[in-house]
This record gives C-alpha cells, sequence and structure tokens, in this order.
C-alpha cells in the first residue's frame, strides 16, 4: 500500500522552506525532495501569514508531481493560524485568491512545534547567508 505524504513548511523573514515526507514500509518518515526560496523585495513586506501561506503554495505548486490536488496531504507548519485560514474573517484579497488557491487540495493542515519543524525551518532560514 502507498503511504501518505506529510509535508513540513516553514517561512522565516527572508524565505521558504518545506520538505516532503513518505513513510517507508516501517513506518519511517522518509525525506522525498527539499524546496527551498528566497522572497523577493515586495514579498519581504508581507505580514506573518502571508509569507506563511505563500509557503504552503510554492511548497505545493514544486511538489505537484507527487501529491496532485487529489491525494490527501497532511501539512505540518509551525504558524497556528494557517490550520485555520479556512475560517479568517475578513482576508484581506491576497489571502482571499490564496485561500481559493487551497480549495483545490485536499489538506488536512496540522500545527507543530517550531522546534520540531527542523529541517523546513533550517531551509527556510539558509537563505539568509
Amino acid at each position: 500500500m502507498v503511504q501518505p505524504f506529510q509535508l513540513h513548511v516553514d517561512a522565516s523573514d527572508v524565505g521558504t522552506g518545506a520538505v516532503l515526507f513518505q513513510a517507508d514500509g516501517s513506518g519511517v518518515d522518509r525525506p522525498v525532495s527539499f524546496y527551498s526560496k528566497k522572497f523577493n523585495s515586495f514579498q519581504l513586506n508581507y505580514s506573518v501569514i502571508e509569507k506563511e501561506t505563500l509557503a504552503l503554495i510554492w511548497a505545493l505548486q514544486h511538489f505537484d508531481l507527487y501529491v496532485g490536488s487529489s491525494v490527501p496531504l497532511v501539512v505540518y507548519t509551525d504558524h497556528n493560524p494557517i490550520t485555520f485560514l479556512h475560517s479568517v474573517c475578513c482576508p484581506n484579497r491576497r489571502l482571499m485568491r490564496w485561500m481559493l488557491y487551497l480549495q483545490a487540495y485536499c489538506l488536512d493542515i496540522r500545527h507543530i512545534k517550531g522546534s520540531d519543524n527542523v529541517v523546513a525551518d533550517a531551509l527556510s532560514r539558509a537563505l539568509s547567508s
């Protein structure tokens, strides 16, 4: 049986990082692919929730070959507001567009402690050096 994917995403002040995991036959999560991208001068001014949401969108676009929009996907983020993004009252236009984009995916977004999101966090911060 094919194991479901897990996506760990993070955004820092300078960029985003993501890791796609899949459990092997013994249940150990193995990294499938890594992704990081630096924010441009406009994106550096985004709010934290916008940066974190953009990190998720870029990761989904990058890993589309693996996850597509029909595969159930567990997403881990250390930014708790992302877990209830669908219920944000009065989002700005940018967030509204992104929320509509995310509806095409079968996402189970879960909060993870920042100290447990090590690889995605490291990838998002590595861009500052």
